[in-house]
């Protein structure tokens, strides 16, 4: 019986809290041969665990056509003989608005997927998207499926946009004949050094909400995107995919499992003390990006990825 070929996986972004354990997930499969991670800072301390014969790291800029452009041709990267590509390489804090960001955001998507694309070698794509990219409404249903409207409003901030523009590259390209693209729309990542926009919200222990407003969220623990991830790498699929965790509650109840007083604002209030916080450091939540998400409920429908990826979340999120 002939052996089946092991996969050999690039990560960008893999320096973040995702990539980080997408790695030494990976890593722990038997189905994976080696992981090539790729980021814009020197190699981190925490690495250091990892099989040096299976993992190999890169400093690059995925925004720099030619540091890509070399990364593919270099004889690491030929010798490792990569076939999949996880793209995490995405700035996620809100904060920082500078067109360095965009360009990176989604630039460097378009650079990397067109390279990617050209080799000829690479057979699967697999990108991190989020629900952040829907666009919701006082009547839209409770749940929504791949088919849903994204939030393509012109006044919609930055962060968002760059979220639609880069979902919307991976999904242009998805009629091409050399590689299967897949694009994983999350919700709320909660978990321990994560930078989501609710991870950052309550995390603080005074939380301002609008009054008369408390729609449902959903929450999603670090294990159930690491499967999800590793499910887009192996099954014979492509396309986009809704990624739901099994916790679901009104945001007031999640508040106050996480210990925090919920304060009701009338809601042209909100951004301004928004703004006065962050301005002294008080919190990291944005809340301009979320301003229909406190409103509005809008739950990720993934009977998509339950079927065709076989996609079950296991994990509650627990609050310290």
């Amino acid at each position: 019986m002939p052996r089946r070929k092991l996969r050999n996986v690039l990560i960008t972004g893999v320096t973040g809290t995702v990539g980080r354990h997408l790695a030494g997930h990976l890593l722990n499969l038997k189905q994976i041969g080696k992981v090539f991670g790729v980021a814009h800072i020197d190699r981190p301390y925490y690495f250091k665990e990892f099989d040096k014969k299976r993992f190999l790291y890169r400093k690059r800029d995925i925004l720099k056509y030619r540091e890509l452009n070399n990364l593919f041709r270099s004889d690491a990267f030929k010798a490792a003989e990569i076939d999949t590509v996880v793209h995490l390489a995405f700035l996620s804090s809100p904060n920082d608005q500078s067109s360095g960001v965009h360009r990176l955001n989604v630039e460097g998507t378009k650079y990397l997927l067109d390279r990617c694309i050209e080799s000829r070698q690479i057979k699967k794509f697999v990108f991190k998207s989020s629900d952040a990219v829907y666009k919701l409404r006082p009547h839209n249903p409770v749940h929504l499926d791949e088919q849903a409207d994204l939030n393509f409003d012109p006044d919609a901030d930055q962060w968002i946009k760059d979220r639609v523009d880069a979902d919307m590259l991976c999904r242009s390209r998805m009629d091409n004949k050399s590689m299967k693209i897949v694009v994983l729309r999350f919700s709320n990542i909660i978990g321990r050094g994560v930078g989501g926009q609710f991870n950052a919200y309550f995390d603080d222990k005074m939380l301002f909400a609008p009054m008369g407003f408390n729609p449902l969220l959903n929450l999603i623990h670090m294990r159930d995107v690491l499967q999800a991830l590793a499910l887009a790498v192996f099954k014979n699929a492509k396309g986009v995919y809704n990624i739901a965790g099994l916790d679901t509650a009104p945001v007031r109840t999640i508040a106050e499992l996480a210990g925090a007083r919920v304060v009701p604002l009338p809601e042209p209030l909100l951004g301004p003390v928004n703004r006065l916080e962050r301005a002294f450091g008080l919190t990291r939540y944005y809340y301009q990006v979320d301003a229909d998400r406190q409103k509005y409920t809008g739950l990720l429908d993934d009977s998509r990825a339950r079927k065709q990826l076989g996609y079950k979340p296991t994990a509650r999120v627990q609050f310290d």
